[in-house]
This record gives C-alpha cells, structure tokens and sequence, in this order.
C-alpha cells in the first residue's frame, strides 16, 4: 500500500513540489477533510435548502484540521498521499462539538502539535492553487471524494477565505470553477447492488469490494483519501464503473445545474465550468 507523508509546515513545498512533478501521470485526485464536528445536524429528511443552511453555518463557523490529498493514474497506481495539518484551530479556543474532537483523539491526532507545526492555512491554499487551479489544471483532474459536500465546502472555505455563498447553486458554482470533474462514492454507490444504496461507511464499502485497509488509520485525512482512491479505483475494475454517468453528482443532493460559462477570477486563471 501507497505510503501516507505527513506534510507540516516545515515540507508543506516538498510535499507540493513532489505533487507538481506527479500531477500530469495521476490524473486522479481523492480528497478528504478533517474538521471538528457539527454545531447544527440535519435531518435525514431535511429539504436541499436546510440542508445547504445547515452546511453553510457549520462550514463558516467551524476551521478545518486536516487535508488529504491522494493521487491515482488510470490503473489505479498511486505514488503517495499526503496528510496536510493545518494549524488554525486551537482546540482550546475555537467552535468544535465535544464528541468529534474526542474521536479525533482517538484516531491519534494531536491538536498541540498541528496548532504549533501546522500549516498556515493561506500558505496551504497558495500552493493548492499554484499546483491544481492555475492556468487551467484544474481542467486536468477528476476529484474523487465520499460523502463529499463538506469536503468540497471547507476546501472552498479555505480557497477562497471567505463565507460560503447564499445560496446552494452559488457554492455548487465555485465547486465547479474550482474543481470541474467531481466525482462522489457514496452517491456511486445508489446505482450498484451489494453497497446497500449508498447507505454505507467507506470502510465497509472498501470490505464489500475486498479492497486492503491494512494500515489505513480512519478519520485522519490522508489515510481517508488513500482508501477513497483504492475503492475508486476498484469500483472502476470490478462494476465497470462509467464515469461520465456520474460526474457531478454528489450524495445528499437530487441534482446539480449544467453551469457552461467560462470566467475569469482573477488569479490569472482562465476557468471553464465542467
């Protein structure tokens, strides 16, 4: 199994440069957030508009922990993932729900140790962009996430430094200027018997697909995003998956609107929506 690099502050350029020099071979990019918990739930039966409320006020009001990022080419191959600590939330001071920080614990990350040698999260974001967005490469990538609205959420929190938008197809617009070709398992999963409808963990979903987990250590970053990439990838060999049908499409939500302008945002970027 691919290893899982633990980037700081200290090789937050390595990690980044070693991506550049991989990015054009890995077309594939999984990801997985970290971050502390819910001040709101929502309801299983909840409409898309208290749904994306409810998303918009935790994401706002809450900082991420950790992005994991892991590269995969058209075989499955995968040269590494990376685990980025970000150092903006202090567990002493900062909004979090009691429960997830206490899980989080658990799965062994040290809060005292990402505050003081994290990343700062506008050093992180610079470096995303210079590597994925710029110049059009973001139009180079699918992005393969689980479960995946708070993922892209705080990945546009971070990006941008601002609020979410007001509205859903305001956020599901950055989702696409940001990141075209998304990609949700869970939301794969709806289509294909044995995965029980998507209503599913990614580790049990990787133990349907008999993909390893050895060594994979769940809620942290990084190691979530190897295992999205392994199940990706075995979903692709083993179901035949077609990855047109389901680009766009992520768990929770009935549609996503087709957004085709191109825009210019400002970062010496020439973006077209996916």
């Amino acid at each position: 199994m691919a290893a899982v690099e633990e980037v700081w502050n200290s090789n937050l350029h390595h990690a980044f440069h070693m991506m550049e020099c991989f990015r054009e071979r890995f077309p594939y990019v999984s990801m997985d957030m970290e971050f502390p918990g819910f001040l709101r739930e929502t309801d299983r039966d909840a409409s898309e508009s208290v749904r994306y409320s409810d998303l918009k006020y935790n994401i706002d009001n809450l900082k991420p922990i950790q992005v994991g990022l892991t590269l995969c080419d058209t075989s499955g191959h995968i040269p590494c993932a990376w685990q980025f600590n970000l150092s903006g939330f202090d567990v002493r001071l900062d909004l979090s729900s009691a429960k997830s920080i206490e899980l989080l614990r658990r799965s062994g990350i040290n809060f005292d140790m990402i505050l003081h040698e994290g990343i700062r999260v506008q050093d992180f974001a610079r470096s995303f962009m210079m590597t994925f967005v710029v110049g059009g490469r973001n139009r180079l990538h699918s992005w393969i996430t689980f479960h995946g609205l708070y993922d892209l959420g705080y990945m546009i929190k971070i990006l941008t430094n601002a609020p979410l938008p007001d509205t859903l197809h305001g956020f599901l617009s950055l989702v696409h200027m940001f990141f075209g070709r998304v990609y949700d398992l869970k939301s794969i999963a709806k289509s294909y018997n044995g995965l029980m409808g998507g209503e599913i963990g990614l580790l049990r979903m990787a133990g349907v697909l008999n993909v390893d987990a050895t060594n994979i250590r769940p809620h942290q970053a990084g190691h979530d995003s190897l295992l999205i990439s392994k199940v990706f990838s075995a979903m692709k060999r083993d179901l035949r998956l077609v990855e047109e049908e389901f680009k766009g499409q992520l768990y929770a939500l009935s549609s996503t609107p087709q957004l085709q302008p191109t825009i210019d945002y400002g970062w010496n970027c020439n973006v077209v929506y996916a």
